[in-house]
């Protein structure tokens, strides 16, 4: 039983600058992770998973001005999920370096939050990452992406045929799944967003923890498939609605 509202206001920000980080992940590997009503979606036999590693403009509630916003950074591990005929995420895992973010996320969202040190540069050549959970738990990623010369093909990790088909699968997602109510009923938080125009880009030997220590996944059951880029995206997610799952036919 809470004592708070779950996502009872939506909520607005600006992603200055996110990286999308994606692993093809063994479907029953993510399904263990899962509750019953929400299934892997798959892709050529594999289920997915994106670590979203953001720069956050003025995160605020969408009724207040932007100038009362919070700017910080966070990563959010998102599974690319099913519930009935819909396509959405789920969140296993999020880390922020703001305590305040942190407090209110776990007090209002399902979003999962965890403190984190994150340590964010970036320039015109490269963005560079590096975060330690301050649980001590084995969640720390420490990478570079090139952001000058992004790649014009998918690398040779992928499973995608196409930039555009990747794209399609991975980040043209907006719902995010919840818990299943007593009355059948599944907590939801749809998302309202600018276009994201993706740009692949190099690892330079990233290391992700949370895909390889077993928090989450390990070397054989995660891989890494591609990066994107994308930078001054608006994002505004909806206060909570319950739904009915919309069965396949």
């Amino acid at each position: 039983m809470r004592l708070l509202p779950l996502h009872p206001f939506g909520m607005r920000t600006t992603f200055r600058t996110c990286v999308l980080v994606n692993f093809a992940v063994d479907p029953q590997a993510l399904q263990r992770k899962l509750p019953p009503h929400l299934k892997p979606d798959l892709h050529e036999g594999k289920a997915y998973l994106s670590i979203v590693i953001a720069r956050m403009i003025k995160m605020r509630p969408d009724f207040l001005p932007r100038v009362f916003g919070l700017t910080y950074n966070q990563i959010v591990y998102r599974a690319v999920v099913r519930r009935g005929a819909e396509r959405g995420v789920t969140f296993l895992r999020s880390d922020a370096d703001n305590a305040l973010m942190v407090a209110a996320g776990n007090a209002f969202t399902f979003f999962r939050f965890h403190r984190s040190q994150i340590d964010w540069a970036e320039n015109d050549d490269e963005v560079r990452i590096r975060t330690r959970p301050l649980d001590g738990a084995k969640a720390s990623i420490e990478a570079s992406y090139n952001r000058r010369t992004p790649l014009a093909v998918l690398p040779p990790t992928s499973r995608f045929r196409t930039i555009t088909e990747a794209q399609a699968f991975l980040s043209e997602l907006y719902v995010a799944f919840g818990a299943m109510r007593p009355n059948e009923r599944c907590e939801t938080v749809r998302i309202e967003r600018t276009t994201w125009d993706s740009a692949v880009v190099a690892d330079s030997d990233g290391v992700y923890d949370a895909m390889t220590s077993g928090l989450l996944f390990d070397r054989e059951t995660a891989s890494l498939d591609s990066i994107f880029l994308v930078r001054n995206l608006e994002y505004h997610w909806r206060g909570l609605s319950l739904e009915a799952v919309e069965e396949t036919s």
